[in-house]
């Protein structure tokens, strides 16, 4: 996620802040549900599996769910998650040697941009799920979460020219047959983006 919502040769975000916080905290969300640690059922977060994932991000994010002792609402951690997940995942990049911090002064602070060290690898993801879709192939369930977040928030306007409706109604019709804690995280991500995205006009 973080790699699509990124130019793949300048690392100029394609984001609002807000809205860039609250689909990296989907994406950490969808990380662990796909590798069954947690389940998303009516709207909860349930901890299936406490054992600490080897990344470290990874560890932190569920250690952070398996410390309450109730179920919490999704989008309680979509805004719990979105404080620190973009700086997280942009550091866990960095780490893994993806990308390199571009430091801009200016005359009122400075600005970071997370510059991709391969163009190539940075468009990988969304490459590969464009063109699954344009040869009409079927999705495998982390294609079609990536698939379901660019659609929540909205980013799909962004990295095509032209094809953006076409490929949203593949997504969607991707979704129709996702697992349930899939189709409830992008849902829930979706709503959260249209009232960050409200609050902001305001």
């Amino acid at each position: 996620m973080f790699r699509v919502a990124h130019r793949d040769h300048s690392g100029v975000p394609l984001l609002h802040p807000g809205v860039a916080g609250l689909g990296l905290a989907a994406a950490l969300l969808g990380e662990l549900v796909l590798t069954g640690r947690i389940e998303i059922h009516a709207g909860l977060v349930y901890v299936l599996d406490r054992h600490p994932p080897v990344d470290a991000l990874a560890h932190t994010v569920l250690d952070h769910l398996a410390g309450e002792q109730r179920p919490l609402p999704v989008r309680t951690w979509l805004a719990f998650l979105a404080r620190f997940a973009y700086i997280e995942v942009a550091d866990r990049m960095r780490r893994a040697g993806h990308v390199r911090e571009h430091v801009a002064r200016r005359l009122f602070g400075r600005t970071v941009r997370y510059v991709p060290t391969d163009m190539n690898t940075a468009a990988w993801p969304w490459a590969r799920l464009s063109s699954q879709l344009s040869r009409g192939r079927p999705l495998d369930v982390f294609d079609v979460a990536l698939g379901g977040l660019v659609l929540a928030t909205d980013l799909h306007r962004m990295v095509l020219s032209g094809r953006s409706a076409e490929v949203s109604a593949q997504l969607r019709g991707a979704l129709v047959a996702a697992p349930p804690p899939v189709r409830e995280l992008v849902e829930y991500t979706e709503s959260a983006v249209g009232a960050a995205v409200t609050i902001a006009a305001t």
